[in-house]
């Protein structure tokens, strides 16, 4: 038996094609949305269809799993000749083609054995009859086929006839499904379709395209949450930071021409920060935490949602977003894979550098903006251990030396240091400030001191004033990210602080002298300890992953 030599070993290749990438069953329906989109169709309709499958064996509940996905659409439909093509792995009548979302031909049936071992597509031309041709995973590996078969005339499968066009369109089955992801149950899968699709094709739909799910029509999901199409009903939307950004950038391929590269930043609501960091709920009925970061947008299709390839995983990230667009004609300058799945870009070169100035720059900005939030939102926290502290105060051994000091001195010692401390607050701010004197005992206000301990204790007329230090190690890495993954442990910090102020209140001189040489000692371990602890966690951030890095 002579060697074969040619270019691709075909049993192994469709085998081989299966694994090419794309990243669930969403990405791969993508594909099939973007080839209906670009016929020219206003509707797709993408059906489940389940059984009831035994979980884990007999005896067991029985849960439905789906077993077949049919795409139809109302696009133009392919004749004979195109529908054969469009089956093949990179034949395409658009092949390279830079004004639509298609462009390598390698889509369709690339996707769908992806998903399943067997796909069958109807089409029809308006005024023609259905054609019918299909691809089986076995037949070609077996060596059974190893042609697309001639499309031939063929009815649209009865349970599928209510999807199509009756004049013209293109309808999709996937058969065989053994790859869809969360293993195939219904409700899971379609749960989790939804925001995907709704965020991939969010352009599209606020501009009258619809997609639906089993009869269910994909709402319009936005992660920069400027979309008032795409938002739940009534909610607030973000504020755009800045106007949009614009770059010119040269087409590798046309160097002579230009084309533009759009990045527009939103931050989210200041309501949410404040209300939803912790209310799970309130945060996934919103999608906050799965549409953190980059959208990637192609051609108004986004193609990729990164993580922030400047910084390390931190809360801020959480409250900001970036949207960067741009043509299929920069696919070369952004690396843009044939499964449009993914972007990148070279360090180094004159747009990376460009993009990574102005970026960085205002996402400084709107971190500055959010920090800003975060201490209104430790204010809040504040006052609900000043409020548990003064809750017990009357039961506790009062402090004489404030007891007893005179209403004139009092007054002096807080107006003193409402000016010095909130200089810079509104008139509102020092109120607010001077009404906390008038009502607890014990305060937690913060002060920014390099070098200095990580707390400190001053007496303010009758109060005693716990003032933690921002620009110290422990405040940033620890303190304040308690605040934010469990606001029940920082007003237990809180109160552990306090706690600590009013012992040391009470205390005598020589005891006092005693705790400050502790307090020193004390914050300079805990920042030895924490510049051990390496951040950010490897885990954390996947700078291959991200649409400036490659």
């Amino acid at each position: 038996m002579q060697p074969v030599f040619s270019i691709v070993r075909q049993d192994q290749f469709i085998k081989a094609t299966r694994d090419s990438g794309y990243k669930g069953t969403a990405s791969a329906l993508s594909e099939l949305i973007d080839n209906s989109i670009q016929a020219g169709a206003s509707e797709v309709h993408i059906r489940l269809v389940a059984v009831e499958n035994e979980i884990t064996g007999p005896g067991k509940p029985r849960m439905p799993r789906v077993v077949e996905v049919a795409i139809a659409d109302n696009g133009r439909g392919m004749d004979k000749e195109k529908l054969r093509r469009a089956l093949r792995f990179g034949d395409s009548d658009r092949f390279n083609d830079r004004s639509g979302l298609g462009r390598f031909g390698m889509g369709l049936p690339n996707a769908s054995v992806s998903q399943c071992k067997h796909f069958e597509v109807f089409s029809r031309q308006k005024g023609q009859q259905v054609l019918w041709t299909y691809v089986d995973v076995d037949e070609v590996a077996e060596g059974k086929m190893d042609e697309i078969p001639e499309p031939v005339g063929a009815a649209i499968p009865a349970p599928y006839q209510d999807l199509v066009d009756q004049t013209k369109g293109t309808l999709v089955v996937w058969r065989e499904c053994d790859r869809l992801d969360h293993d195939g149950k219904l409700d899971t899968l379609e749960r989790s379709l939804r925001p995907v699709l709704g965020r991939i094709f969010r352009h599209f739909l606020v501009a009258e395209k619809k997609i639906t799910i089993n009869g269910v029509p994909v709402e319009p999901f936005d992660p920069l949450y400027l979309m008032p199409e795409a938002r739940l009903q009534n909610d607030l939307l973000a504020t755009q930071h800045g106007d949009t950004l614009k770059f010119e950038v040269p087409i590798l391929s046309q160097p002579s021409q230009k084309s533009t590269v759009e990045v527009v930043f939103s931050l989210l609501p200041e309501h949410w920060q404040i209300a939803y960091n912790k209310d799970k709920d309130e945060k996934k009925r919103r999608h906050i935490d799965e549409s953190t970061g980059f959208s990637i947008v192609r051609a108004r299709r986004e193609i990729d949602l990164i993580k922030s390839p400047y910084h390390a995983k931190h809360w801020t990230h959480s409250w900001y977003r970036v949207e960067i667009r741009f043509e299929p004609e920069l696919d070369e300058v952004f690396n843009v894979t044939h499964t449009k799945q993914h972007a990148s870009m070279r360090p180094g070169t004159m747009i990376y550098e460009r993009l990574r100035e102005a970026i960085t720059a205002n996402i400084a900005t709107m971190i500055d903006m959010i920090r800003a939030r975060g201490k209104k939102a430790h204010e809040v926290r504040a006052k609900q251990a000043e409020e548990a502290a003064q809750k017990v105060s009357p039961r506790l051994r009062p402090i004489e030396e404030l007891a007893t000091k005179p209403q004139e001195q009092v007054n002096q010692e807080v107006q003193k240091f409402v000016e010095q401390h909130a200089a810079s607050a509104t008139a509102a701010g020092k109120a607010d400030l001077e009404d906390r004197f008038s009502k607890y005992t014990v305060l937690i206000e913060y002060e920014n001191l390099p070098g200095a301990p990580f707390y400190r204790i001053r007496s303010i007329g009758r109060s005693v004033v716990v003032l933690l230090n921002t620009h110290h190690r422990f405040y940033e890495r620890c303190y304040r990210r308690i605040e934010t993954e469990s606001p029940l442990g920082k007003t237990g910090i809180d109160l552990l602080l306090m706690a600590l102020g009013r012992s040391e209140a009470l205390a005598t001189d020589e005891a006092r002298s005693w705790y400050d040489d502790q307090r020193q000692e004390w914050s300079q371990h805990i920042k030895a300890f924490l510049d051990t602890v390496d951040e950010p966690d490897p885990d954390e951030v996947d700078v291959s992953n991200t649409v400036l890095a490659s």
